[in-house]
């Protein structure tokens, strides 16, 4: 019968509402139910029912559905009984009951399969036994491997020398093997996933759970010889319990089931104990994970006022500075603060998006232009191998010469804006010119010169081209702007200066330059002294900059028109 769980039920109860059948009373006395912890009611009103079928107990459940088992009178109590040890670890009785009931449902088929309806004292007896030491077992045990080492206690199980699992949590890249051998050494290790799903999957269709320790060469077992395993799969994780006595002897049939049995019994605190550590496991690096959380943050607690935060969280930092605020469950709240680091990761995200679109456009200009561009080609071509005037193929030539020089700018433009970070070996001055290129139509009618100092013409950088030319061709445009209205001739110099370990770019105009007070605001973000402006050109370019291990830096004139910019690169 498949285990669910009940959501109309899942609240926090003191009590078990319960329907007991008046002829199972009649074999009772009052005082077999524990009032403290189910509440005797009528049918319609219980969350659960027990009845008596003839010579079978059948546990009923609200949706109609129902467990039946051997009716005994020990049935009765082991189950109340059993239930009662198990709802002491969570506050969801009605899931405990319904889970225990129907696990048991499994386990007692399989023991009394063969045994008459009314078994005799020896079995009851060894399944007593079993439940009881289950029950002892998983209330003493707080860890998983406490409960794994502890596994070996159960009576059929005394004369067996290792008790291990091998679990792996869904989403990890390995599983971990844990228990003990010879009752003392414990063992530990890890499995890859591959070799743990092909030894789960091996144990899964077996139908007889005694196994070789040949057979399962990849996974390592630390002992040699015969065992038993038994699989468990959960939704959260998938476990293998294995037992052995370090013999190579086979195992019988009555060791096969008992060991099924326990290990069915032993499920729900397999899941109670992996929800527990590996919950604590992931709340530590959760903590680590928001410690290090590049903004500044802050998680409140309504109730208690208490709150969490991180290294960057200063007490400066004022309500108005919360930029995402978002309840997260209960009383707790997130509240992430406007800062330096937030703006640099904005940054960044807008200069991807620009480069993205860009990238975008241009190839979809060259596709949109190939085919012409090479029609042209092709027929310029043609028409210079005819018999025409020397004129005629003159121009021809000068198509083909231009079609060529379109496919080239079209191809480097389109290269230029993907998205990448290559550092690949340039010619400084190819990125120079690119830069020119792309600016091309903001600078026509300014007076250009560029001048290159001993050795720089030649230098190679190994820098992402993208990011220079984004930077070059910012600080081109903002001087070939600044100079658009101005009276006089416009000039713009490039200055390429090399030293034993940087390259130094001066970009120079003859505008009205940059008022002295402006100075301290030219690189923060959202300054701008254009009408239009979106004051994020220079914060973007000096980023860009930082990240290749440069500067970009305004250099003050003394008593003269204009402004400089000095863009600085390391030279490996």
């Amino acid at each position: 019968m498949e285990n669910r769980s009940y959501s109309p039920h899942k609240t926090a109860l003191k009590r078990l509402a319960v329907h007991i059948d008046p002829q199972i009373f009649e074999d009772f006395s009052d005082s077999f139910l524990d009032q403290t912890t189910f509440q005797v009611t009528a049918g319609k009103e219980a969350q659960f029912s027990l009845l008596k079928k003839s010579n079978r107990l059948w546990v009923q459940f609200p949706d109609g559905e129902f467990c039946d088992y051997p009716y005994y009178l020990k049935n009765i109590s082991r189950l109340l009984d059993g239930f009662k040890t198990q709802s002491q670890t969570t506050e969801y009785p009605v899931d405990t009951f319904s889970s225990f009931i129907k696990s048991t449902e499994t386990i007692e088929k399989k023991m009394f399969s063969n045994v008459s309806m009314n078994p005799g004292e020896n079995v009851k007896d060894l399944w007593d036994e079993i439940i009881k030491k289950v029950n002892s077992i998983s209330a003493e045990s707080h860890s998983l491997k406490g409960l794994v080492e502890k596994i070996l206690d159960v009576p059929f199980l005394q004369n067996f020398q290792t008790s291990l699992i091998i679990l792996h949590l869904k989403g990890q890249t390995k599983a971990e093997l844990m228990g003990t051998m010879w009752r003392s050494e414990k063992v530990h290790g890890l499995i890859e996933v591959k070799d743990f799903n092909n030894t789960f999957n091996t144990i899964r269709k077996s139908k007889i759970k005694s196994f070789s320790t040949d057979a399962f060469v990849k996974v390592n077992l630390p002992f040699n010889g015969s065992f038993l395993a038994k699989e468990v799969i959960s939704m959260k994780y998938s476990l293998i319990a294995i037992v052995s006595r370090h013999d190579f002897l086979s195992y019988s049939q009555e060791e096969i089931e008992l060991f099924e049995t326990c290990i069915d019994l032993l499920q729900p605190h397999f899941e109670r104990l992996i929800d527990q550590e590996f919950s604590d496991k992931k709340i530590s690096e959760l903590r680590v994970c928001l410690k290090d959380f590049p903004l500044p943050l802050r998680i409140r607690d309504a109730q208690s006022g208490s709150s969490f935060m991180n290294d960057l969280y200063h007490n400066e930092l004022q309500d108005q500075d919360i930029f995402f605020n978002k309840k997260i469950k209960g009383p707790f709240s997130l509240d992430l603060y406007d800062s330096d680091e937030l703006r640099h990761y904005a940054f960044d995200l807008f200069h991807f998006q620009r480069i993205s679109l860009l990238g975008e456009l241009l190839n979809t200009l060259r596709h949109e232009l190939s085919n012409p561009l090479f029609g042209l080609k092709l027929s310029s071509q043609i028409f210079t191998s005819l018999e025409v005037s020397q004129d005629d193929k003159e121009i021809m030539e000068e198509i083909e010469k231009n079609v060529n020089r379109c496919q080239a700018i079209i191809e480097n433009f389109s290269n230029l804006y993907q998205i990448q970070q290559e550092t690949k070996p340039v010619l400084l001055k190819k990125m120079i010119e690119e830069s020119m290129t792309l600016a091309k139509s903001e600078i026509r009618e300014v007076t250009k010169r560029l001048t290159y100092g001993p050795g720089a013409e030649d230098l190679v950088l190994s820098v992402p081209l993208i990011f220079v030319v984004q930077v070059l061709f910012n600080l081109i445009v903002n001087a070939a702007q600044a100079m658009r209205t101005q009276a006089y001739r416009a000039e713009l110099a490039i200055d390429v200066t090399l030293t034993p370990d940087r390259v130094q770019i001066d970009v120079t105009d003859n505008g009205p330059g940059i008022p002295e007070d402006k100075h301290i605001n030219l690189f923060k973000p959202f300054f701008t002294t254009k009408t239009q402006g979106t004051g994020l050109g220079l914060v973007l370019s000096r980023n860009l900059t930082l990240k290749m291990g440069g500067n970009l830096e305004y250099i003050p004139h003394d008593n003269q028109k204009g402004a400089s910019f000095r863009l600085t690169l390391p030279v490996t």
